[in-house]
This record gives structure tokens, sequence and C-alpha cells, in this order.
């Protein structure tokens, strides 16, 4: 069986395609449970519509990270994967990833490109695109390099885990971005894992994302680099990755402060990543809204 743990805050309105794109799996036994963080939209509501085909529990709002390690805690399937409220699986999503761990014991984790889904004109039409960095299957020990540098197109979504490997660990709940990258730096730094060129699931933008919440990206600053860096867990063997990490969340930082017309903090965290990894210079879209934020 499979678990498939969904958090969600607020989200009654995107809630019902991903719990539809749960039940119209072409793999049938799945486990479906959402962990409703204090939700006061009606999300209950929609819930009980379900009756006994979803498993949910409420709490106190506490963060998506706490929301997810409840849902995990509860998980009873051999293999668990975490889907965002917002987002939504491809029909055979579950059942092509979990083909690739039955055949292969020595993988912990598949993970796959996505879509993206977003407004594309002032009519409010979605429009899916898919722009792959990975265009080939291939198996790594390594992933965790990878996600950290961002070469491969990662989305927690797309990843379908062990449980017995995914339970080793928790979403950490003392920051509220990035945490999927700490915690999948552990699932990947402890196994071999599969990138599955074929996209299964969407990934859904909108301006009620709680990622665009730019005063918790200013509290959080760059806590996310010693989340990870800082951790014993790694014995210290990330090091070698933490100044171009650093280096790519201060850009980060930076987008998201020019998106939010945060024209000043945009130009420092432009900065600071230039000096880390002066390299990231050449990196074309973050050095031209660095430009555009000198006027």
């Amino acid at each position: 069986m499979v678990s498939v743990v969904i958090p969600t805050y607020n989200y009654a309105s995107y809630l019902p395609k991903a719990l539809e794109s749960c039940l119209n799996q072409t793999y049938k036994k799945i486990e479906i449970i959402v962990v409703d963080d204090g939700s006061t939209d009606g999300t209950r509501e929609l819930l009980g519509e379900y009756g006994d085909r979803v498993r949910w529990v409420h709490q106190e709002r506490r963060g998506v990270s706490a929301a997810r390690n409840k849902g995990l805690s509860l998980a009873e399937g051999e293999f668990v994967n975490f889907l965002d409220a917002d987002d939504y699986f491809t029909e055979d999503s579950i059942e092509v990833r979990l083909k690739i761990l039955f055949e292969d014991h020595e993988l912990g984790a598949v993970i796959s490109n996505s879509y993206r889904e977003r407004d594309s004109d002032e009519g409010g039409n979605r429009l899916i695109t898919f722009k792959p960095k990975i265009k080939q299957n291939t198996i790594s020990d390594k992933f965790y390099e990878d996600l950290l540098l961002q070469k491969i197109s990662f989305a927690t979504c797309t990843a379908l885990i062990r449980s017995s490997l995914a339970k080793r660990f928790k979403f950490p709940v003392n920051i509220t971005n990035g945490e999927d990258i700490a915690y999948f730096t552990k699932i990947f730094f402890a196994t071999k894992g599969y990138f599955l060129a074929k996209p299964t699931a969407v990934v859904v933008k909108h301006p009620e994302s709680s990622r665009h919440d730019i005063k918790k990206i200013r509290n959080q600053d760059i806590a996310l680099v010693h989340t990870i860096f800082d951790d014993a867990f790694y014995e210290g063997k990330l090091e070698y990755l933490r100044k171009e990490f650093t280096s790519i969340t201060y850009l980060s930082l930076s987008r998201s402060f020019y998106r939010a017309a945060d024209k000043k903090h945009a130009r420092k965290y432009y900065i600071a990543a230039i000096k880390y990894k002066p390299f990231n210079v050449l990196r074309i879209n973050a050095l031209t809204k660095f430009l555009r934020s000198l006027f």
C-alpha cells in the first residue's frame, strides 16, 4: 500500500483536485491522509464529504513541516508520497514509480520531472508547461548533491519513498521555506535514488502560495543553510557544498524580494550571493533582476 500524505491550510479551493488525483490513480492500493493544519475556510466540511475514502486529522496551526510529520507518523503503507494540497498527480503517477521500486530493492526513493501550472492571461486561463532539466532516466547515490546545487528539477510531490526510509527523518519545524530541501537532502544522502524523466505530477503556481510570504522569508534569512550543513547527521560530509549552496540561497532570496517589489533587499541578497560565488554572476536571470533593481 502507498500512503499519500497531504498537509493543508486554507486550501479548500485546491484540495478537491489533489484528492481526486489520488482517488483516480491507476494503482488503487492507496491510503490518503490529510492533515488539516488549523484551516478556517471550510476544509473540514469538505473532507467530511469524502467519507472513509480519505483519512484526515485536524490540528492547531503548527506549520507545514509539523503537518507532514504528523501525516508520516500515521502512514501505514510500505511506501510514502507527500502531496501539497494545491498540487496534483498524473493518472499513473503512483503506478509508474512504484514499478521501479518493486524492480530494484536497492532504491530507496523515486523522483521525477513535473509539469508546472500557472495563470496564463488576464482571463485566468491556466497554462501547463514542461521544461525539464533532465531528459533521461538516471540512477544515482548523490542526488543530495544535485538537489542542493539545483541540477535537477525537484518537487516534493514527485518523490515516492520506502516508508522504512521516510520514517527515519522528520521535516524541520524551525524553518518555513526550504523545509522540503532539508528533508530530502537526508533522504538522498541515505539512499540510492532513481530519477524518472517522465513527469508524474503537476505543481500549481498561484499568488496564495505560502512560498510567497515575504515576511516569513525575511525572518528566516539563510537559516536553511544552517539547518542542513550544521546537522550532525552528515558528520561534515556536505561541507564542500556549503559555499555554493549559500550563494544559491542568497540568489533565491534576491528573487523573492524582487518579486515582492523590495528592490533594496533584492540587491542586498544578490550582492551577497556573488560574494560567496562570483561565478554566479553569469546566471543571466538573476543578473537581469539585479540590474532592474537599480532603477
